[in-house]
């Protein structure tokens, strides 16, 4: 236990390792390899692109925009066939926010009238909706 002050203490205080000791600068090496490895694997560009069209645009994203999305993540570029997006570095979020939202699965009107397109809200959001539609009120008038 470290104490700091008069009534502050900490049971498991800070750590900060220091290069200059041989075992906490290969904790530093092995920490900054393993993160590297996680994001260098192949399945990270997929589950991110699929979580951000998931949080963004729709609840199902066909293979295809998860791809091109996933592909921006990895080349670090996305073009619209006009302007081009991105600075070429692997994990670039310009190029793949771009790719999400000027994707034409996002854009396009006709998918409006699919029912599988679209986004799911949460239980609780759809069920207040659907009180707030039927002009639902409390005993006492309260909102």
């Amino acid at each position: 236990m470290v104490s700091v002050g008069s009534g502050f203490s900490f049971r498991n205080p800070p750590m900060f390792n220091s290069p200059v000791d041989q075992t906490q600068r290969d904790a530093l090496a092995e920490t900054d390899a393993v993160l590297h490895h996680y994001v260098q694997h192949s399945n990270t560009a997929p589950f991110i692109a699929t979580r951000l069209i998931q949080h963004l645009v729709t609840s199902n994203p066909s293979p295809r925009y998860v791809g091109d999305v996933a592909e921006a993540f990895r080349t670090g570029t996305y073009s619209d066939g006009v302007n081009t997006f991105g600075t070429g570095t692997y994990g670039d979020l310009e190029a793949t926010v771009a790719s999400v939202f000027l994707d034409d699965e996002a854009r396009s009107t006709t998918l409006d009238a699919d029912v599988t397109h679209g986004r799911a809200r949460e239980p609780l959001l759809k069920l207040i909706h659907f009180f707030r539609a039927m002009e639902l009120d409390t005993e006492d008038r309260r909102s």
